[in-house]
């Protein structure tokens, strides 16, 4: 296969703290040539160190790794928005970023002057932005608006501009970095349902995110990236795999997971409820589910806390979760039998199996009691159509992680 585009021993240095204290100053530093390295400068921050990858036409990459580890760095290499300290990229065909959405826009002119001016700046002849701008308009919802300068829009309308803009260059390689959360759910839905036709359609696209579910079901591959270095690359099962291992590692030394007291407390059952407190295994698209734990201390470890987790059966993603450490909610002793219930109110799930994971905080928070465990699962059934509603809007397997609410019980 062809690549599309190729990072080959890239590096990027940024220069923090102070910089030139004047404007003349700024301008004299333009001609003085500029060393390659200066070690020992503590001014200087190196974002990426000898960063090489290859995308192939027709893949989707993502890219992973903690704040500030160099991700959205390499996206704006990429688009050229910033140049490499060190090192060559190459593209092949037109890009479109979905980066910072509106960023090329001039607030004295109206939206249809930018939709022309960033059409411009992307590569489209006039022509062929007069022939997309109907469907620019259309897909931001600015029809009433369009000839209003944008810097009467509000947060949402420009972000919503951008994105239509971006998304009708018909680019070869599309670069998306969080990006998603642009205005309501409605059109949220409508940005997602572009980025699965894009990555759906054979061509290139590179994705930064934290939402590792929406990544897992996107990518067919991962670079993990850890403080401006390839820590992993490889399918995206296996990358992620390895990401959620390291990650648990960190969370368990925060926790104290050192003292790991699991003779203490003994989880005898884990129910699958319907809302009528019925056993269920199979669900309808929609309809709330109730776990309900019945546990036993057999320790001096006071009122537990307990962290619930939905998955897909296939994955160890979480979907979502219900946190008493996050929402200071303790269960009851069990110095018997103690029941606990979580109930997950109308969790949008797509006709699939899931898992049901727990695990168990002792009354200090720190000492864990029981590590995370599947101990149940459940189905969502496909409704007549082959989609779940709920509500007026359609959820679909493109929405990633999210919230549901819930509510703890006895």
């Amino acid at each position: 296969m062809q690549a599309a585009l190729r990072f080959e021993h890239v590096s990027k240095r940024y220069r923090i703290g102070l910089g030139k204290s004047g404007l003349r100053e700024a301008l004299a530093g333009v001609y003085k040539p500029r060393p390659q390295r200066e070690n020992g400068d503590p001014n200087l921050l190196w974002a990426l160190r000898d960063i090489s990858f290859e995308v192939q036409k027709g893949e989707a990459l993502g890219i992973i790794g903690a704040n500030g580890a160099g991700k959205t760095t390499t996206l704006k290499l990429l688009s050229r928005v910033a140049r490499p300290t060190e090192g060559k990229i190459t593209l092949e065909g037109r890009v479109s970023s979905l980066i910072e959405l509106g960023a090329g826009f001039h607030p004295d002119l109206t939206g249809r002057e930018n939709i022309f001016l960033n059409g411009a700046i992307m590569g489209l002849r006039r022509q062929e932005i007069k022939a997309q701008f109907d469907n620019i308009v259309g897909f931001a919802e600015l029809e009433r608006f369009i000839d209003t300068p944008v810097k009467r829009y509000s947060s949402g309308m420009y972000a919503r501009l951008g994105f239509a803009v971006a998304a009708h260059v018909y680019p070869d390689i599309l670069l998306v970095d969080e990006v998603l959360s642009v205005g309501d759910e409605a059109f949220q839905i409508k940005c997602r349902d572009y980025i699965h036709q894009f990555v759906n359609s054979g061509r290139t696209s590179v994705f930064v995110s934290h939402n590792l579910y929406a990544i897992d079901q996107l990518c067919q591959r991962l670079i993990w990236l850890d403080k401006g270095q390839v820590r992993a690359t490889g399918k995206a099962a296996q990358v992620l795999k390895l990401y959620l291992d390291e990650n648990d590692r960190k969370l368990a030394s925060a926790a104290g997971r050192g003292e790991m007291e699991t003779d203490r407390i003994q989880i005898n059952q884990l129910e699958v409820l319907d809302k009528d407190g019925f056993p269920r295994e199979t669900f309808m698209p929609g309809d709330d589910v109730v776990i309900r734990l019945t546990y036993r201390q057999t320790g001096e470890i006071g009122r537990p806390y307990f962290i619930i987790w939905i998955s897909e059966a296939s994955a160890q993603l979480p979907l979502f979760a219900a946190n008493m450490l996050l929402d200071d909610y303790q269960a009851p002793e069990g110095a018997n039998l103690a029941t606990i219930t979580c109930r997950f109110s109308q969790p949008p799930l797509m006709p699939r199996a899931y898992k049901v994971w727990v695990e168990a905080y002792g009354a200090d928070r720190s000492k864990l009691l029981y590590s995370w465990r599947v101990l149940g699962g459940f189905r969502v059934a496909e409704e007549e159509g082959g989609e779940a509603i709920l509500g007026s809007v359609r959820f679909r397997r493109a929405h990633g992680v999210f919230h549901v609410p819930y509510q703890w019980g006895k």
